[in-house]
């Protein structure tokens, strides 16, 4: 079996859903201080892996109901056990080989503290795992910014690992999963995503494209403050007086998301399902009738 055939295998034991390689061109027209080379200075291949969220932790949100699943499989789960479990198995069987390998974690802090010599880069170093994935064949960007597969539409959580290793690299997608609905902008609660693709980076001979999503309109919602979408939310509330549950939620799993992806994921899904833009199929739809919102006032 060949180095990257095991590679592969390894991964996908480990727990890995969708796993691709890029070869380091791929990253020629990257800016400089987004380049795998901030990280680690010998990378000859980027190794991406994909894991999907759970279907049903994100209907339960779109019924509005459990939100537990969500916050504890799709964020504690997938980024804090399953990734360094999986990211490590990959780096450790590629040392045995003779190859330095650099696993990057999602999330993770970027450009802090100052270069150690003239010239250098910040610490840590950052790279975009979303660009990764197209880099290495999996997809490409919808107009949410978020990556899209044919196998789950936007709902993975992608990982990355660097190494000195040629691998043989996996040509790059050439489908279309994304068709422009728009229905993710229509659904976001912090009308946070344009209707325009403004953003276009090329990889090779393809041009990628997305929305510039605006982070701060999407953090308010995603992070459970606007009361339309939180049932969690009391009249007291606010950032120095936050919610038992999301006291509880950042406790418990370290993390929290409230929007639980209403426009960019459950719309999205909904409409990639229905339309068969994606491999999958399941027997109960992810929107049923109208998304809920909360009308009434705090009180």
């Amino acid at each position: 079996m060949s180095l990257t055939s095991e590679v592969k295998k390894i991964a996908r034991k480990a727990g890995a859903d969708l796993v691709g390689i890029a070869s380091i061109d791929r990253f020629d027209n990257a800016p400089a201080d987004l380049h795998p080379r901030t990280i680690f200075g010998h990378p000859e291949s980027v190794i991406a892996l994909g894991c999907r969220h759970l279907r049903g932790s994100l209907k339960v949100i779109e019924e509005g109901n459990y939100w537990q699943a969500y916050n504890c499989d799709s964020y504690q789960y997938l980024n804090e056990i399953l990734a360094p479990h999986m990211l490590r198995k990959i780096t450790v069987f590629l040392e045995d080989q003779g190859y330095t390998s650099v696993p990057i974690h999602n999330p993770f802090s970027s450009h802090q503290g100052r270069p150690v010599r003239p010239g250098g880069t910040r610490p840590d170093g950052l790279i975009s795992l979303r660009v990764v994935g197209c880099a290495a064949g999996l997809g490409e960007l919808g107009l949410s910014k978020l990556f899209l597969t044919p196998q789950f539409g936007p709902r993975q959580r992608m990982f990355a690992l660097l190494t000195d290793a040629v691998l043989d690299p996996d040509p790059l997608f050439t489908g279309s999963v994304c068709d422009n609905c728009g229905q993710c902008a229509k659904a976001c609660p912090g009308d946070a995503i344009p209707l325009e693709r403004s953003v276009e980076f090329k990889i090779g001979d393809r041009v990628f494209s997305h929305a510039l999503l605006d982070c701060e309109k999407c953090r308010y919602p995603h992070i459970g403050w606007d009361p339309c979408y939180s049932p969690f939310l009391k009249p007291d509330s606010s950032p120095d007086n936050p919610p038992e549950y999301y006291k509880w939620l950042d406790t418990r799993f370290r993390h929290h998301t409230i929007c639980g992806g209403r426009g960019c994921i459950r719309m999205c899904m909904d409409h990639l399902e229905r339309t068969g833009r994606i491999e999958k199929r399941y027997q109960t739809p992810m929107v049923e009738g109208e998304q809920w919102i909360i009308e009434e006032e705090l009180r």
